[in-house]
């Protein structure tokens, strides 16, 4: 049902696609809190023709820890594996990262795809290629792709992406992943270094709570990738669990209620004019490489 949601709008040419192009059975793997990183994933699944791709979600805690049990679920029945992720301060989520790690490509193909807030991909795609490429898959095809920013309720940014442009670009991005002749490594894949990717720290804004909007739905804690928020309250678990926080602002996009917003202090603000400046005023599109 969400394929064919998805497919609607796009110029598709999927009948183009010739039977012994496509890859019989395709996967998708991806770590979406607010569902950019997920409608590109499958937008390129439907691209390489793939009409009912399996899906592993690793977002929530649950469902990562299950993956991260029997990873040879993910590629056992498959012979693609799509692995798309968002980038967080120049680099992959840890919570992606340590399930990615743990799968095993076993000689399989894979696409990589990160998706970034129009700023900067940083480290972050040639970290899921070397990964991808040293666990053992095949990785012939890698892509940059946009989403509007966590933060765009403060600094507004890449509003409303991905738009039909980039959803279009993803899935003729997945068709010409079918048409490869050698396979990709780390070296072919382009990196951005500042002082916020070369540094092993990830710098979040917290989202604010209102506790007098507050109705206790659950829809916060359900909607965390971390784990972090009560189900009851909506509160932080603790102290030690606001710390962990990534800032990806899926906890503010669930709530209808507005007690959990993006906010910052003047000062922090000034500081994020500076930082997404150029990213809030150009369009910058999505950027990929196959093998």
């Amino acid at each position: 049902m969400y394929l064919r949601a998805l497919l609607s709008p796009l110029d598709s040419n999927i009948n183009l696609l010739k039977e012994n192009e496509m890859p019989n059975r395709v996967g998708i793997l991806y770590f979406s809190p607010t569902d950019t990183t997920k409608k590109i994933c499958t937008a390129a699944a439907i691209g390489m023709g793939a009409k009912e791709p399996r899906v592993f979600d690793m977002t929530l805690p649950d469902t990562r820890a299950a993956i991260i049990t029997n990873t040879m679920n993910v590629t056992d029945n498959i012979d693609h594996l799509i692995v798309g992720a968002p980038v967080h301060s120049g680099k992959l989520p840890v919570q992606a990262l340590e399930c990615i790690r743990a799968i095993r490509g076993n000689g399989k193909t894979a696409s990589a795809i990160v998706v970034y807030g129009n700023r900067s991909y940083g480290i972050a795609l040639y970290s899921m290629v070397e990964l991808l490429f040293e666990n053992g898959f095949d990785v012939t095809a890698a892509g940059k792709f946009i989403g509007q920013h966590s933060y765009s309720d403060i600094i507004p940014v890449a509003m409303g992406r991905p738009d039909d442009s980039d959803l279009k670009k993803a899935q003729r991005f997945g068709l010409n992943s079918l048409r490869v002749s050698r396979s990709l490594n780390p070296k072919d894949i382009s990196i951005q270094i500042d002082k916020i990717s070369k540094s092993d720290k990830y710098k979040a804004v917290k989202p604010v709570y209102n506790v007098k909007r507050c109705v206790q739905c659950g829809k916060c804690a359900e909607k965390c990738p971390v784990g972090l928020l009560s189900f009851d309250t909506g509160r932080y678990l603790d102290q030690d669990a606001k710390k962990q926080c990534i800032g990806c602002m899926a906890c503010v996009g669930s709530c209808m209620k507005k007690a959990r917003t993006a906010r910052a202090n003047p000062i922090v603000k000034m500081v994020m004019k500076g930082i997404l400046r150029r990213a809030s005023t150009e369009r910058k599109e999505p950027s990929t490489i196959v093998a």
